[in-house]
């Protein structure tokens, strides 16, 4: 069978909203943030890239025909449950089929004696790469706070996320399938270990960043710190099912991208895998 890469990735865009949507403390993004934003999602190569910080659907279209050239012409977004109108969107080159929303549901609280919500949302969005579905899901972790009711908060949606990866995989056990977002923690942190290991049992996800050298990992800008003694954290991931580590290519965090520090205080991270090659036209 032909295969081909296909390329995912996931980036924090930092309140891209329109100067309308603006509060004093969220403005949206200059001129040269968007374009330095284009640059990056274009130097990516990604087919794929789920984002966070999204303000609407028609200003993510109009940056995608207008910077982008109408090589995203897919876009998928469902305005979330952030307070600031900030929501989780999805842009590809190749169509979207389906696209799932959990952002009503009630999920339990830690503790079992009550329910909370996603914070934003935990989006799924199936994509028709070629003939073959491809399901991309993208969160967006509630922010560290330190303080205990914040910490169940993001345990609780941790596990409802993991709750609705595994049902949904019962439907499609050999589809490839990622978990994508800004997760507000590192791989090894608690939150990120619930949603992608759980209590050990059923599907594991596995860190497509983990092969890398720390520096290599680190995809979340420190404001103000010295790039010498810290440069940030892995909070942006791609993570990927351990049944599908053979058709994990590799991983990269793009901080080379041009003006990359210009367009987001993230950087896009993307993960490549194999993919069903479409026949030749005879």
């Amino acid at each position: 069978m032909d295969v081909q890469r296909l390329r995912i990735g996931s980036y924090n865009v930092k309140d891209f909203i329109a100067p309308s949507q603006g509060n004093g403390v969220r403005t949206g993004k200059t001129t040269q943030e968007l374009r330095a934003l284009a640059d990056t999602i274009r130097s990516s190569e990604c087919d794929v890239i789920a984002l966070q910080e999204v303000g609407s659907k028609a200003l993510l279209e109009k940056f995608a025909k207008e910077r982008l050239g109408g090589t995203y012409p897919h876009v998928a977004l469902v305005p979330s449950n952030d307070k600031s109108g900030l929501s989780l969107a999805l842009i590809s080159k190749y169509p979207i089929t389906k696209v799932v929303s959990h952002k009503n549901d009630r999920i339990p609280t830690v503790d079992g004696r009550g329910t909370t919500h996603f914070t934003r949302d935990f989006l799924r969005v199936d994509v028709d790469v070629n003939g073959e579905a491809v399901t991309v899901y993208n969160t967006h972790g509630k922010a560290r706070l330190g303080d205990p009711t914040t910490e169940d908060q993001r345990i609780a949606e941790a596990r409802a996320g993991r709750e609705i990866l595994l049902k949904d995989m019962k439907s499609f056990p050999s589809r490839l399938v990622v978990v994508t977002g800004d997760m507000n923690d590192e791989t090894n942190n608690r939150s990120v270990q619930t949603l992608a290991k759980g209590s050990g049992q059923g599907t594991q996800l596995l860190d497509s960043l983990a092969d890398k050298p720390r520096q290599q990992q680190l995809t979340w800008i420190v404001p103000g710190m010295d790039p010498a003694v810290v440069r940030g954290h892995q909070f942006d991931h791609v993570l990927y099912p351990a049944e599908q580590k053979d058709r994990f290519l590799g991983s990269h965090v793009h901080s080379d991208a041009k003006n990359a520090d210009v367009a987001s205080d993230h950087y896009l991270v993307s993960a490549d895998f194999m993919i069903s090659k479409p026949p030749s036209a005879l």
